[in-house]
């Protein structure tokens, strides 16, 4: 677990990820929390988020943990640089240009096939020329 401080700086940290940034990667670190501990949950969590988001697509770094207790995934995506967090109409905006249909929670979609929530500005970035990326999501594939 100690190696994790070798990844980069400490970054902002949420409810499932510690994150480490260097250069243009960030490195999250998942507690397996929004997946009831399940890794296979997660790796379907960011299969379906690489094939939405391909443009902040995720792939498995490394494990860490506790030996003995825990297994972590480190996750690895590209660092939107110059950013900030997307207003609620920009993420509207671009839900509905990629087929999204807003549900009734705030920051909820769903184009049928995927249900896509949490898209709030925390976990939505808009980059200096206005582009929106969803960097953080849970989602659900309709089975």
């Amino acid at each position: 677990m100690e190696e994790v401080f070798h990844l980069g700086v400490p970054g902002p940290s949420g409810n499932e990820n510690d994150t480490f940034v260097s250069n243009d990667i960030i490195y999250k670190v998942n507690n397996l929390l929004n997946c009831q501990g399940s890794i296979l949950c997660l790796l379907e969590k960011v299969m379906c988020h690489n094939n939405l988001f391909y443009d902040t697509s995720y792939s498995l770094y490394a494990f860490t943990g506790f030996e003995g207790r825990t297994v972590l995934p480190v996750l690895q995506q590209n660092l939107v640089k110059n950013a900030e967090p997307a207003t609620t109409v920009e993420i509207e905006t671009y839900m509905a240009a990629i087929g999204f249909e807003k549900q009734g929670n705030e920051g909820r979609f769903s184009n049928g096939e995927y249900e896509v929530w949490d898209l709030l500005p925390r976990n939505v970035l808009k980059d200096a020329e206005g582009d929106v990326f969803i960097v953080d999501a849970e989602i659900r594939f309709h089975r």
